[in-house]
């Protein structure tokens, strides 16, 4: 067999290189882009669309769960203590009232004095995720007992918030026939006395601090 001269040799090397790319070129124009491609995409189609078929079942599955799980959730919610229960802000301003009543006859010494001077409702500064029941609180007190007031309003269930606190001293005052400790001091205090209420109080969920 008689071997082509080198020049032509490489004349059919590149003959066959320039036919493969043609086909190549033909392939991908005539066949891929119209053929293959499209099935291509129908075949990712298809897979999501299955995928999407096995997630909505597995819903459709544990949907008995998931109500069940969100009666036991609100169960909780309505068992939480720390909210206030009452139906409005009026009425929670009367139950803030006498709560503070309360934890003054509950740690009063009855020879000492401690007197609701007065106390009125308080707007709130910013909105927050549950609505905020608040009062302006004015308390003379003696020291002793009026630590323990307070640590009882923050102690409480539902949750109760003392801030803005300001304290004077004053001059000692005795109940009539009592007498006071010696060296008591008797102090008259003005705070802010709050709680919460279980209703959206204007902001949005994302942007809260959080709740005691």
């Amino acid at each position: 067999m008689r071997l082509l001269p080198e020049s032509a040799r490489s004349q059919r090397v590149f003959a066959i290189g320039l036919l493969l790319i043609a086909l190549l070129l033909a392939y991908l124009l005539l066949v891929h882009w119209w053929l293959v491609s499209p099935y291509l995409e129908m075949r990712d189609q298809y897979y999501d669309l299955r995928d999407q078929q096995y997630h909505f079942a597995e819903l459709i599955q544990s949907k008995p769960q998931i109500e069940k799980q969100l009666k036991e959730v609100a169960g909780l919610e309505q068992q939480n203590q720390a909210f206030l229960n009452d139906a409005d802000a009026a009425s929670a301003f009367s139950d803030l009232s006498e709560r503070l009543k309360r934890a003054v006859e509950e740690n009063h010494d009855p020879n000492a004095r401690c007197i609701v001077n007065g106390i009125s409702p308080a707007g709130n500064p910013a909105p927050e995720v549950y609505l905020r029941v608040s009062a302006n609180v004015n308390l003379s007190c003696q020291a002793e007992t009026f630590a323990k007031v307070l640590y009882s309003l923050e102690t409480s269930n539902p949750y109760l918030f003392v801030d803005r606190l300001v304290m004077y001293r004053q001059q000692a005052m005795f109940t009539p026939g009592g007498k006071a400790p010696p060296g008591a001091t008797l102090v008259n205090a003005q705070f802010n006395l709050s709680g919460f209420l279980r209703q959206p109080g204007g902001q949005q969920p994302g942007n809260a601090k959080g709740v005691k």
